[in-house]
């Protein structure tokens, strides 16, 4: 069995056409009727059908199991070569969010140059959720994420670093300015001016609002925390931020919220389980895990 048969195969099953998946391919379409026979002959199952009077195909139920499992085994080949690449590159892919890249990681690079690991990496930046999805699938090395709830998946090593707080914030000229606390459902005529939903904050922003029972109208979203914050300001609307972001240098002032419960930010450094960690990344883990916010 061959990685380009299944290679075939996979495109058929999606084109639902041999002509298709045999242009796709820039290949004639006896190739890819040999492929598939011989997919056949080696499992001993049929796997498609042509319905000649209807003019289409039609795949088994052999034929719809053996699709998910070459999609599984195209992506951990894929994942595979990813790694390799990188390895040979000596370069480790770490995956960090803006705002756990701006608040936390320069701190953490002067620690990082001491040890001479700094020019082994190859930082990717990106929303939390858009980096979990590029680490399942072999685009990075190593994350550091932050999520509203912790990470479970039998498929990744997980080390849990802090948890922090949401905060509002308002301009000082807002009338909330004044009041230390607040609940999450008296907001609920705001203006609110978020981060993108690559970013956790959605889900937590979203868990509140199903929670309470209420959906604060966002007027605004951006991946720039420095806009948010210059919006914020300037009266414009309010926002939902990690306190992680804040600092007391902020034109703007945090509130707290009270509701019970609510959701937090979590920062976990995160690796795929079955991902062997090269000396350098290792001594990164043990790096980040030692120096815990």
């Amino acid at each position: 069995m061959n990685i380009r048969d299944l290679q075939y195969f996979k495109q058929l099953f999606q084109d639902n056409s041999f002509t298709k998946a045999a242009n796709f391919f820039k290949v004639s379409q006896p190739t890819i009727t040999a492929a598939i026979h011989r997919l056949e002959n080696e499992l001993d199952t049929q796997l498609v059908i042509r319905d000649q009077s209807h003019k289409e195909l039609i795949f088994t139920e052999s034929g719809k199991q053996f699709e998910k499992h070459i999609t599984q085994i195209l992506q951990e080949l894929g994942t595979a070569k990813s790694e390799i690449t990188a390895i040979k590159k000596e370069k480790v892919r770490l995956g960090l969010p803006p705002i756990i890249g701006g608040y936390y990681f320069p701190t953490l690079s002067a620690k990082m140059a001491e040890r001479d690991l700094l020019s082994s990496l190859d930082t990717r930046e990106d929303g939390s959720k858009s980096l979990l999805n590029k680490l399942i699938n072999g685009h990075l090395d190593i994350a550091l994420l932050g999520s509203a709830h912790p990470i479970e998946d039998a498929k990744l090593s997980v080390h849990l670093l802090t948890h922090k707080k949401f905060k509002i914030i308002v301009s000082p000229n807002h009338p909330l300015a004044g009041q230390k606390s607040l609940a999450f459902k008296d907001l609920k005529n705001e203006s609110f001016i978020q981060l993108n939903e690559r970013f956790v904050h959605s889900i937590a922003f979203q868990q509140l609002g199903r929670q309470t029972h209420t959906k604060p109208g966002i007027i605004y979203r951006t991946n720039d925390i420095q806009i948010i914050k210059g919006m914020v300001a300037n009266n414009v609307g309010i926002s939902f931020l990690t306190e992680l972001a804040i600092s007391p240098q902020d034109p703007v002032v945090a509130l707290s919220l009270n509701d019970d419960p609510q959701p937090e930010f979590i920062i976990q450094l995160v690796y795929r389980s079955n991902h062997i960690l090269t000396p350098v990344q290792q001594k990164i883990v043990q790096l980040l895990t030692q120096n815990k916010l």
